[in-house]
């Protein structure tokens, strides 16, 4: 097995799968076979440490990457593994609250609200208000109520029934809005997709034995796309990789994409900074284009600012 894991690996691939210990940052460039040195370096933990897979968290962007990469690890240890911590930060966030969102007085079977069911309580309150769409379109009240929740300290008022919420906005028909939106919101022991996250980092700031609970369970941490985290993601994988202090982290800084949305691809640059000792390994073999096209896109992505320097380069053919 161990060496079907390195076969087909080039040398900076070979080297990411197999340093496992400390903290490790890889600047995967475009193409450079950063899931199969994901899914291969996971397989070696198994394989070559031993580790249980109830051990490793692997943290992906998206439910069809977590998917992808579950698949692969089940074509490598069977389908007996226990895949189910190679997930997004959402899917790791309702697997801590599901077992301990009790300590702070949710229930375990708590509701999961998508965009729809956060519409149709806003309905409710629109009707119990006596105001129509005219006064703002929902989205755009989910929007102010997203903004509202950039601040975690909300989740005492919604764990807590006896603590008020306190909103400051200068509209008071819209404080009205959003108040009775989160009553609802705890009268349903419901939370968002933003809930997920500010919800585990308060309960593990409650709870400190939660919080070294999981910081015990989990040997080994992995972190696909780590340009793209947003602050709380990336102080969560922080605080969850304390004790054991085996982090490794895989993005690109040119290929931040969620900027918009909170991420901070400062934290890849300066990682080696932030986590020493740190070890770098530049992945820059490109398996997916041609010499042309890696020219120009390394001539453009010099100009960008937040970045690691690496030159990417591919064996394949020129265009004739």
């Amino acid at each position: 097995m161990l060496e079907k894991l390195l076969n087909g690996l080039n040398e900076k691939q070979q080297h990411a799968v197999t340093t496992t210990e400390g903290y490790v940052r890889v600047i995967a460039g475009a193409g450079s076979g950063k899931t199969k040195t994901l899914v291969n370096r996971y397989v070696y933990l198994v394989e070559a440490l031993g580790i249980s897979p109830k051990n490793i968290l692997c943290v992906t962007f998206t439910n069809k990457a977590a998917a992808e990469m579950r698949k692969r690890v089940k074509s490598l240890l069977g389908n007996s593994n226990d895949g189910s911590l190679i997930c997004t930060y959402h899917g790791f966030c309702v697997k801590v609250l599901r077992e301990d969102i009790h300590h702070i007085n949710y229930p375990k079977n708590f509701m999961i609200l998508d965009e729809d069911d956060q519409k149709d309580i806003l309905k409710e309150v629109y009707e119990e208000l006596g105001l129509t769409i005219k006064f703002m379109k929902f989205d755009d009240v989910l929007k102010k109520i997203g903004t509202y929740k950039l601040n975690p300290e909300y989740v005492a008022a919604l764990t807590n029934p006896s603590s008020a919420i306190d909103i400051n906005l200068e509209d008071d028909t819209l404080i009205k809005v959003m108040n009775l939106y989160l009553k609802k919101q705890r009268k349903y022991f419901a939370l968002d997709f933003q809930d997920l996250l500010n919800f585990v980092l308060y309960l593990y700031k409650q709870n400190p034995a939660v919080q070294a609970k999981w910081q015990e369970r989990l040997h080994y941490i992995q972190v696909d796309e780590f340009q793209d985290s947003s602050s709380g993601q990336i102080g969560l994988i922080n605080m969850l990789s304390e004790k054991h202090q085996n982090l490794f982290v895989v993005g690109d800084p040119d290929q931040a994409i969620y900027t918009w949305r909170g991420a901070r691809p400062e934290y890849l640059v300066n990682f080696d900074k932030t986590h020493e000792p740190c070890e770098t390994i530049i992945m820059n073999e490109n398996y997916r284009s041609t010499p042309e096209i890696l020219n120009l896109g390394n001539t453009i992505i010099k100009n960008n600012k937040v970045r690691i320097d690496k030159d990417l380069f591919t064996k394949n053919r020129v265009m004739v």
